[in-house]
């Protein structure tokens, strides 16, 4: 019973936890590095090299452009009017002492566009500009931003071998908010690794057996060895095509998550059958059904899912028969009555037998409609 009840948990877990542990990776992973810079500081643009320049953050103080070949828009669905609001000037990298230069692209707020027109005049007219300092993380320039920038360089009379030997695919997309950017890097790098120590904890937790540890104290709150429970377990009817949910003499067995638990039949109050209809746009799109269930110790009830009505019907039939003390099936009175006089309800069926299953005969009654 209860290696089968971890290995059924562990497979059916199993996936969930990877997905937890393989998004946690790829979301530490991916941002680890800016998040080392968003604490550490920013890399220096112009230090890099350029076969050093790739996806990372850094800072330049810029005070040289080559002017702008391409605009980044946004347009209003109502009006199809256009505004404005990037552009991607030409830039070079290294410093004034750069031996190992190439042109590239830097993209920049449209309320930069006065200043940095400015400099590129200046650049032209080799007049030095005071520095514009930026903020941002290397990127690169996707087909059709490399497209437009390549074009950009055969109108300065690029060939394709110059442009092979003198460029770079590759933009600083500058941050309107570093602060802002900083903390979204660092909450993302925290996020993936806790997501990755939990997915860890999780699947350790159910491959080590602590899933079944709540069914122990399940089974000793009750009174009941293991050794009878197991042999309650083995002879329980089941009703779900995995076979955790099942009904004996002793308790009722289900899986609640990563975790194996069991209801003492002996507790148990009332149960019967809901039904929910699923309407999308009003049309009819599914039907769940489920067997609620109450007892002493969880009075707010439990809700099993199974798979059709017949189901359903079954498993409240087997409690009604086999379980005399259990009030089966539902009304407005049975709900109001069990909410507002507690007492009285259990004066219907709880309080007038003894609490120990009976065997189910072909000419046994039915107390009530179990649905």
């Amino acid at each position: 019973m209860f290696a089968e009840l971890k290995s059924r948990i562990l497979k059916s877990t199993l996936f969930g936890y990877i997905v937890l542990i393989v998004v946690g990776l790829g979301l530490a992973g991916w941002n680890a590095l800016d998040a080392y810079y968003a604490v550490a500081g920013y890399q220096d643009f112009t230090q890099l090299a350029p076969d050093e320049i790739k996806n990372q953050l850094v800072k330049v103080d810029l005070t040289d452009n080559f002017s702008y070949y391409l605009e980044q828009f946004k347009q209003n669905t109502k009006t199809g009017a256009k505004t404005t609001t990037h552009r991607y000037y030409v830039i070079w990298t290294g410093d004034e002492n750069a031996t190992d230069w190439r042109y590239m692209t830097i993209k920049v707020p449209v309320s930069y566009n006065s200043r940095m027109d400015k400099m590129s005049e200046n650049t032209y007219n080799e007049i030095a500009s005071d520095p514009i300092t930026f903020y941002g993380k290397l990127k690169k320039l996707d087909s059709e931003e490399l497209y437009y920038f390549k074009d950009y360089c055969k109108d300065s009379g690029m060939t394709d071998a110059d442009i092979e030997e003198m460029t770079l695919p590759y933009y600083i997309e500058v941050f309107s908010s570093p602060v802002s950017m900083n903390s979204i890097y660092i909450l993302l790098f925290a996020v993936g690794v806790a997501l990755l120590i939990w997915g860890i904890f999780l699947l350790a937790k159910v491959a080590g057996g602590s899933s079944l540890k709540k069914l122990h104290r399940d089974i000793a709150d009750a009174g009941y060895t293991e050794a009878a429970v197991e042999s309650d377990f083995r002879a329980a009817q089941s009703y779900d095509k995995k076979g955790t949910l099942r009904v004996g003499r002793l308790m009722t067995y289900y899986i609640q998550g990563p975790n194996a638990r069991a209801i003492p039949n002996a507790k148990m109050m009332w149960a019967y059958q809901t039904t929910v209809t699923h309407r999308t746009n009003g049309v009819k799109t599914g039907t769940t059904y489920n067997v609620m269930i109450y007892d002493e110790i969880t009075p707010k009830g439990h809700t099993f899912a199974v798979a059709n009505e017949s189901i359903a019907k079954d498993m409240l039939t087997q409690i009604n028969v086999t379980l005399p003390w259990v009030v089966v099936g539902y009304s407005d009175e049975l709900k109001k009555l069990y909410n507002k006089d507690r007492s009285q309800f259990l004066q219907l069926r709880y309080n007038t037998c003894e609490h120990t299953a009976v065997e189910p005969s072909v000419d046994q009654p039915v107390s009530g409609d179990p649905s």
